[in-house]
């Protein structure tokens, strides 16, 4: 089966998403190309789309989230009235060259992992261009906004608790697909602590807090940085990985000069042996990062979210007691000292992650994707 994952460069998730479907379809003895979407319309929009979408989530996050709000009242309105929303028409403009493409390279499937992408494929599927299933794979634990208007033959959600966000927005019960949010196989396994703390120069006695901003460098780390090494022991030991943000980095660096409990990472794809070695993550609510520490089993403090998916990515982790969420930075340093000190906390956050974790989810959508088309031969 040759599978077409169509994903979207506004944050990092979407790509991690992408890449840990393609890696479940690979064991599985099937072919999957991974493609940014919007670069259909040319490389040159796919970036503005991209900067414009980042430029506004760092400089204006309250705007985002009133946009954000914009388009889930949009989705219900279309849903009830049947007219498309803005994002649908933008989406059309390129789905000629999407629809060559496909043609041309003879997939058997699409799967999206973006909200840009299930647009596009609607409408292709709306005027019978194209015959081949496609699905929509969540990357948040609530539905993205306009997702109702979409017509995937299958929704993957983040967990069976997320049904009802789905319902109440219209969308048929039948086509959600409960499999969780795929992770990287990386982040369902843990190498020995000891083993991996040698690897990065960190005593095994320590007591390790990883603090993450994103791929793209979000969050004001100095503040809870700060308040961790003034109140916290003198064995603690933050790692703190700054995403693309070089200015952050170099910020925590001249800030910190001379902290010898501070170690600094810029991008990285060593995450999986970061939060092996850490004890507990501060990571704002981003749908994959989330979910890769759930998978990994780790005690998460959620820092301040971007308003919008990531407030409401919080609001499901602390109401199943899968993380504590921070108010701002300097509580977020609270919290860390506090949940280093509480062993019996951490605890409790653990039993929960084991309760609620769904194993092995990209590999569950690459198996409903492969028998989907073996039943329909």
């Amino acid at each position: 089966m040759k599978i077409l994952i169509l994903s979207c460069n506004t944050g990092g998730g979407h790509n991690s998403a992408a890449k840990a479907i393609k890696e479940a379809f690979t064991k599985k003895g099937s072919t999957a190309d991974i493609k940014d979407v919007l670069a259909f319309g040319g490389q040159k929009a796919s970036d503005l789309v991209c900067d414009a979408y980042i430029e506004m989530v760092k400089k204006t996050p309250k705007l985002f989230g009133e946009v954000y709000k914009m388009g889930s009242k949009i989705g219900q309105l279309n849903q009830k009235s049947g007219i498309r929303s803005p994002v649908y028409y933008i989406n059309k403009f390129y789905q000629d060259a999407l629809e060559q493409f496909i043609k041309e390279n003879a997939y058997d499937a699409v799967i999206c992992v973006h909200i840009f992408a299930a647009e596009a494929m609607t409408s292709l599927k709306k005027h019978h261009r194209l015959t081949i299933p496609f699905y929509f794979v969540a990357t948040d634990y609530y539905i993205c906004p306009v997702l109702e208007e979409t017509t995937p033959n299958a929704i993957f959600i983040a967990h069976k608790d997320s049904t009802f966000t789905y319902l109440n927005h219209g969308v048929d019960k039948k086509l959600l697909v409960p499999t969780g949010i795929p992770v990287s196989s990386q982040f369902t396994t843990k190498k020995d602590k000891e083993k991996i703390r040698k690897k990065l120069g960190l005593e095994l006695q320590n007591k390790v807090i990883l603090l993450m901003s994103g791929s793209m460098g979000f969050g004001d780390l100095i503040d809870t940085a700060r308040y961790i090494f003034e109140n916290g022991n003198a064995d603690i030991r933050v790692i703190a990985i700054t995403g693309h943000n070089k200015d952050l980095y170099k910020e925590l660096e001249k800030t910190f000069d001379g902290e010898t409990r501070l170690k600094l990472v810029g991008f990285t794809d060593k995450v999986s042996d970061y939060m092996d070695a850490s004890d507990v993550l501060l990571t704002k609510p981003g749908g994959l990062s989330s979910t890769e520490a759930l998978a990994k089993g780790i005690a998460i403090i959620h820092t301040a979210p971007i308003p919008g998916c990531e407030t409401e990515n919080a609001q499901f982790f602390t109401e199943h007691h899968l993380s504590l969420c921070a108010k701002d930075s300097q509580d977020a340093g609270r919290l860390a000292v506090k949940l280093m000190e509480d062993e019996f906390l951490r605890d409790q956050i653990l039993a929960a992650q084991d309760k609620y974790r769904c194993i092995n989810s990209a590999a569950q959508v690459a198996d409903f994707v492969l028998n989907a088309f073996i039943q329909s031969k």
